[in-house]
């Protein structure tokens, strides 16, 4: 397994975290975990951070153009719920780590959250 790599920065508590492309799912939450869990050997979910508001239209504009909706929330909510938001790979990518699966989905389920239409969303072609 390859560890998940670290960088050496700490976003702000009111920076904005896209959480999912679509609906907060516990259901696909998990399986996400379980995915980086084979790979990397630590239970966590990818998310995208966006310190900004252009930051965040510049994500729903490219990386996240095929979703329709996004759930964000904010770098202090996932910390207050107790939970280890961890700067991984290159920006803006950031792992919400879940060591006890089940409470620790809970808890990111609870955090409060915005659904925000995207204005950039592109249906793909069949």
């Amino acid at each position: 397994m390859i560890p998940l790599r670290r960088r050496r920065e700490l976003l702000a508590d009111d920076s904005l975290v896209v959480i999912r492309g679509g609906m907060l799912d516990a259901a696909s939450l998990r399986a996400d975990a379980g995915r980086t869990f084979r790979r990397f050997g630590e239970r966590g979910i990818s998310v995208l951070a966006a310190p900004t508001d252009d930051d965040l239209n510049l994500l729903a504009r490219t990386v996240l153009h095929r979703y329709e909706q996004l759930t964000v929330m904010t770098a202090g909510a996932i910390r207050g719920a107790g939970l280890e938001l961890r700067p991984t790979f290159r920006r803006p990518h950031y792992t919400v780590m879940l060591p006890d699966l089940d409470a620790d989905v809970e808890r990111l389920t609870s955090c409060e959250n915005k659904q925000r239409v995207n204005p950039y969303f592109e249906r793909e072609e069949d």
